[in-house]
């Protein structure tokens, strides 16, 4: 207690009045709770949407194997006599679609437009095609389902939901709007 007391005897004049430790208490915890608070939703939001974009496990790989598969598709039924052009021309504009950046919303909405342009095509040139075509579409179409089926399965919107529900508690809803952080989009 003694070493104490001698510190408080050293501290300058304006930090031995009263308040004034309890102002630098508050201020060192806003500090604390908006910035390191801040940083770690930034973080936590960035670690997120890494579920989307980054990663061989991400959505954002599973769908350019997907857009691939489809656009091998369009390949093969481009050769395949009779195949309806209009039908390829869509398949080909949804696959280049997805060649352009998008948020996750927009990004499902043309993976579901590539879905429907690919069925359509491949519906349409798998009876049009010799046994070496009817080989390639199908090999093709299967891979393009599977992954498909792995973006429909992706934990991703788990991932986002939970984010979200953490984002918006107090304090990381005042938090997140002083750090710009927003709310995760979803992939549907």
């Amino acid at each position: 207690m003694k070493q104490l007391a001698k510190l408080e005897q050293k501290l300058p004049a304006a930090l031995k009045k009263a308040g004034v430790p309890q102002i630098a208490a508050l201020v060192l915890l806003a500090v604390s709770v908006f910035g390191i608070g801040g940083a770690k939703l930034a973080g936590y939001y960035s670690s997120t949407m890494a579920g989307f974009n980054s990663g061989k496990y991400s959505i954002t790989a599973d769908l350019d194997q997907r857009v691939s598969a489809a656009a091998n598709v369009v390949t093969v039924a481009k050769k395949i006599a009779g195949v309806d052009q209009a039908l390829l021309t869509a398949a080909e504009d949804a696959v280049n679609a997805l060649g352009e950046p998008l948020g996750p919303a927009d990004t499902c909405a043309a993976n579901e437009t590539l879905d429907a342009a690919v069925e359509a095509l491949y519906d349409a040139a798998l009876p049009l095609a010799d046994d070496t075509q009817k080989d390639l579409l199908s090999e093709q179409h299967s891979e393009f389902m599977s992954r498909g089926t792995i973006l429909r399965n992706s934990s991703y919107n788990e991932q986002a939901e939970q984010f979200n529900k953490d984002r918006n508690a107090f304090p990381a809803s005042l938090i997140g709007a002083l750090w710009g952080v927003d709310e995760a989009e979803y992939f549907a």
